[in-house]
């Protein structure tokens, strides 16, 4: 048996809308462009909100240069860093699923998921590389093929987080098949000294007692002024566990830490010339797995061994963006790592083998390098010129090493009388080792043609050559000898388009249509061969075409806003893991889906005390052929994971006049049942609903706040799997929590 595919699977798997229908938190509160000093268009948070009426723009960067977000074509949104802050987000889970066409999928801290308009083949980790793209600061955080983390950036000093739905395969490239989530984290700023500081403390139900607390820091100091900054942000996140583990006769098992930091470097030795440095990193330790198993009672599971889960992630990158006059040169370099250890308790499918008696530890230490290296040039913004542009390329190379072993404390013991000793190391029965290199070289650009007053034609386009090769080395009583075939490669060339045309009807009032392509690295299978099946050598890249049509409106004095878009996407040699008769998995491309939906999101504020926004997306994602061949058949009609029908969220926000600006707001989300992933759709995600309420405070420069997620305490499962007979495991949102937080800024 494949113990590695087995162990990664385990992983894996472990219209319109009337009145004020809204972008969810996509709706800014200020405009919040990404400038050389972006504490200054932050609000000072000791006078009370500004007396108006009127909802202000939000400018983002999703075409790689900063464009008011409302004249755009495409399904964007767009939360700042005061909105995050007003619903007391911390991270993925408290934001992401409250977008519009985006559904969050909570699994191990690090290694979360978020599908967007329904495309994916698992609501969890894929065997290959995701379908959603990851950034900060517009650097790509994924990496090709099994994925050994997805950071999950806390919010604290965060500008702004955008989310680009549909493929985004033009300008950022593989991995943003469904769309992409780009981080924008706060600049250091040469014009001035800036502090901010944030603590608070927790209860969640079923914590034991226990208490979550927070504690986060950011200090902005000028060298030269107006010419050279640093910024520095530290954090540490400690939520309570609130699951009993009744195997280890623990209660609260599943505590979570979270410890990171981030430096920015911002220079500006002259006009025109702008370097950037941004370092980062951010660690995290859980230490019991989150998923809860309701054979054993609600918030319980079951096993003989803790199964801990530690990820670690830094990025160090450097910028320049370069005025050359006819022009902006940007050149991007970056460097990223990420590792994690995770263990499982293996005992449910070895226990006793070859007269092992104690439980059986499976451990998987995984570690990736990724390097990339971006230029471009991209033309004046001038709102009177015919034509625009943007030419640049791209190179990413990754280095990934996957081990994983199998021990129990009597298998020496128990076994070395059965195998040779060579099967056996100390108390390993099982080690293995697959080493992954991909790489992707690719020239992408786009051109706006402004034709006729108030129209403008978009055409955009990237050619990319992606190359990925795979060896392994398995050891052990499975294997004997040892399993090392020669490395296995695949490669793939192509082009995908983007075509759109967008008409300004007033500087209020945008109508647009968008044809856009997008596109994912492919894999080799590194199994071992079966007798009597033809295992594919790998799978190759999937790709879709989205089509796409909108609206984004201010009404009532810019008081109201609505957005409306419908798309549909036909995708093509999808990615999917299959079962071989053996129970071993492999990835190959098989049948095709078409998906249906419609976005409505919107903004009201009627008054200068009261805030509306909500969204609400249909969805209607189907398999569009048939797989027969799968050893669980897949069939046209089945609805792939992650793919709820309906999601909706509302937002309502009361500011009082008065000294101290007392400031009420609360949440609402809904999201309907969908699959898991397909070759078990009777593991769900269940359609649930999540109350949340936020009371602030204003004292001078300080802000207390009193907060609860969760107000009803349900059990919304957010992802589930089942593996080979183990019963079913489901990953839970946070249970009902209250707390209190005070922030302060200077």
């Amino acid at each position: 048996m494949n113990i590695t595919k087995l162990a990664s699977l385990r992983l894996a798997i472990s219209l319109a809308c009337a009145g004020w229908l809204v972008a969810g938190p996509a709706i800014a509160q200020q405009d919040t462009t990404n400038t050389q000093t972006p504490q200054q268009s932050k609000p000072d948070k000791s006078k009370p909100a500004p007396n108006t009426t009127t909802l202000q723009s939000v400018t983002v960067t999703a075409t790689k240069r900063k464009e008011d977000a409302s004249h755009i074509a495409g399904g964007i949104s767009a939360v700042t860093g005061d909105q995050l802050e007003n619903i007391g987000a911390q991270s993925f889970s408290d934001y992401l699923g409250r977008m519009p066409g985006v559904v969050f999928n909570a699994g191990p801290a690090g290694d979360s998921t978020a599908v967007i308009r329904g495309v994916g083949t698992t609501a969890g980790l894929d065997q290959g590389q995701g379908p959603t793209g990851y950034f900060i600061n517009e650097v790509p955080l994924s990496e090709p093929g099994y994925a050994i983390g997805i950071p999950d950036i806390d919010t604290f000093d965060v500008d702004r987080v955008e989310v680009l739905r549909g493929p985004q395969g033009t300008l950022f490239g593989s991995a943003s098949l469904g769309g992409a989530i780009n981080y924008v984290a706060n600049e250091a700023d040469p014009s001035g000294f800036h502090a901010a500081l944030e603590t608070s403390v927790s209860g969640t139900y079923n914590a034991n007692g226990n208490r979550g607390n927070t504690l986060k820091g950011m200090v902005n100091v000028p060298i030269i002024d107006d010419k050279l900054a640093v910024r520095v942000v530290m954090l540490e996140r400690d939520q309570p566990g609130y699951l009993d583990n009744i195997g280890l006769n623990r209660k609260a098992s599943n505590d979570t830490k979270v410890r990171g930091g981030r430096i920015s470097v911002v220079w500006t030795p002259w006009v025109g010339t702008k370097v950037t440095w941004l370092s980062m990193v951010q660690n995290g330790s859980t230490a019991d797995f989150s998923y809860m198993e309701p054979a054993y009672g609600d918030l319980k599971r079951s096993t003989l061994l803790p199964e801990k889960f530690n990820t670690t992630f830094s990025l160090h990158s450097l910028r320049l963006d370069q005025d050359v006059g006819f022009a902006t040169l940007t050149t991007i370099l970056s460097y990223n790592h990420k590792s994690h250890v995770l263990d499982n308790d293996d005992t449910p499918f070895y226990g006793g083998f070859g007269g092992i008696a104690a439980p059986v530890l499976y451990e998987e230490q995984a570690r990736s390098a990724t390097r990339t290296a971006e230029i471009r040039l991209a033309s004046p913004t001038d709102k009177d010129a015919k034509l625009d542009w943007l030419v640049g390329a791209n190179y990413l190379s990754t280095n990934k090493s996957i081990s994983d072993f199998l021990s129990a404390s009597d298998a020496n013991q128990m076994l070395s009388s059965q195998y040779p000793a060579n099967d056996l190391r100390g108390n390993e029965f099982y080690w293995g080792n697959a080493n992954v290199n991909g790489s992707e070289k690719a020239v992408f650009g786009e051109a706006n043609w402004h034709f006729a007053d108030h129209w403008t034609f978009t055409v955009g386009g990237r050619w990319y050559d992606d190359r990925v090769s795979s060896s392994v080395q398995y050891n052990g009583v499975f294997y004997d000898p040892v399993y090392a075939p020669p490395a296995t490669v695949q490669k793939q060339t192509g082009f995908v388009p983007k075509y759109s045309i967008t008409w300004n009807v007033t500087p209020d009032f945008t109508a647009y249509a968008l044809i856009s392509k997008g596109y994912r690295f492919g894999n080799p299978n590194t199994i071992y061969p079966l007798a009597g099946f033809d295992t594919p050598s790998g799978w190759k890249t999937d790709t879709l075409w989205n089509y796409e049509a909108g609206l984004k409106s201010y009404w009532l004095d810019h008081s109201l806003q609505l957005d409306v878009s419908a798309f549909y996407i036909d995708w093509s040699d999808i990615q999917v893991r299959l079962y071989r008769p053996d129970g071993v998995t492999y990835g190959t491309n098989a049948g095709g889906a078409h998906i249906h939906g419609v976005e409505t999101s919107s903004a009201w504020r009627p008054t200068s005390h009261i805030e509306l926004s909500a969204n609400l997306t249909w969805l209607d994602a189907q398999l569009s052929q048939s797989v027969l061949a799968a050893s669980t058949p897949l069939y046209a009609g089945q609805v792939l994971p992650g793919a709820s029908k309906w999601q909706a969220s509302v937002i309502g926000t009361y500011r009082w006049s008065g000294e101290h600006s007392p400031t009420f707001t609360v949440t609402d989300r809904q999201v309907s049942g969908a699959p898991a992933n397909l070759q078990q759709p009777y593991y769900r995600i269940n359609g649930y609903n999540q109350l949340d309420a936020r009371f602030s405070l204003l004292y001078g420069n300080t802000e207390i706040s009193l907060y609860g997620t969760n107000l009803a305490d349900r059990r919304g499962v957010t992802f589930s799997y089942g593996d080979f007979g183990a019963g079913l495991q489901d990953f839970v949102i946070l249970p009902r929590t209250i707390g209190l937080r005070l922030n302060w800024q200077m």
